[in-house]
């Protein structure tokens, strides 16, 4: 009664004892996959509000790209204006590539570095210097395999996306894309602006996108696996309250039985050992 335990030490139960050990340990188990899931959770969360942002400054230079090609409507300065802001908001997207969850990369794959450390380093990422070099200054530098999280027995997820798949790599990736665009801003390129330079700006925003659903449909994906191992936990957890855990009306039956036995073996004892009447009076 004092403990609500039905096993305090081994020897009240061997047998159940073993199995309470054995169902503790696939409790532990289980516990860690939702340790995990709830892991891989934040790292998409925090991966999903970082695409988020991206789409939201691409479809800022979208929209700076759509001014500058219409030439007319465009002062000298004003396209000047523009193609300082495509810069600003290249150098916005790159800090938002290296975007970090417990301080680990979320674009680097199993790496722990910045995916494009070249990025902000000087002239090789200035589209206005001699020594600009896209190739150098957006070369990715992580590794293309995937952040994995174990769910269950046996099953590991992907929970990541790497920066090539999302922002590409060297000159062919979205920052020397935004490069273009501010140069073909600032000479007024209209014919460039309107055409190649679109397009390309909407493939890009179209495979960020892409990833942002991707990154979507993973944490579906382990939101289903969440509920599966919680179901399992509670179900282990059931099991070993019912070989540990006293039921409280039982005990207290039992102990009621005990005390009215007692009580009798005291009446039958002290009627079977009936004092003598000197006894009585010494």
């Amino acid at each position: 009664m004092a403990t609500g335990k039905q096993i305090i030490q081994p020897s009240d139960n061997p047998s159940g004892t073993s199995e309470v050990l054995s169902l503790n340990a696939q409790l532990g188990r289980f516990q860690q996959y939702s340790s995990n899931i709830s892991d891989g959770q934040s790292w998409l969360n925090t991966a999903d509000t970082t695409l988020g942002s991206v789409v939201k400054a691409l479809d800022q230079v979208q929209t700076d790209v759509l001014s500058g090609a219409n030439g007319a409507a465009q002062s000298a300065g004003g396209n000047q204006a523009l193609s300082q802001e495509v810069l600003s908001i290249k150098q916005q997207i790159l800090s938002l590539a290296s975007s970090t969850y417990n301080s680990r990369p979320i674009f680097s794959g199993t790496y722990g570095v910045s995916p494009y450390p070249q990025g902000s380093a000087g002239g090789v990422s200035d589209p206005t210097s001699s020594s600009y070099d896209a190739n150098v200054a957006y070369a990715y530098a992580g590794s293309s395999s995937p952040v994995t999280r174990v769910v269950a027995p046996g099953q590991t997820v992907n929970v990541s996306l790497t920066g090539q798949q999302v922002f590409g790599s060297g000159s062919t990736s979205v920052f020397a894309l935004l490069d273009k665009v501010s140069q073909d801003l600032a000479s007024g390129n209209t014919t460039a602006l309107s055409g190649t330079d679109l397009s390309q700006l909407q493939t890009a925003l179209s495979t960020v996108t892409q990833s942002q659903g991707t990154v979507g449909t993973m944490g579906t994906s382990l939101a289903t696996d969440a509920a599966q191992v919680s179901s399992k936990v509670t179900v282990i957890q059931g099991q070993v309250s019912i070989l540990t855990d006293a039921s409280e009306d039982q005990v207290v039956t039992e102990l009621d039985l005990q005390e009215t036995s007692y009580q009798a073996a005291l009446e039958t004892t002290a009627k079977i050992i009936q004092p003598s009447l000197a006894q009585f009076l010494s």
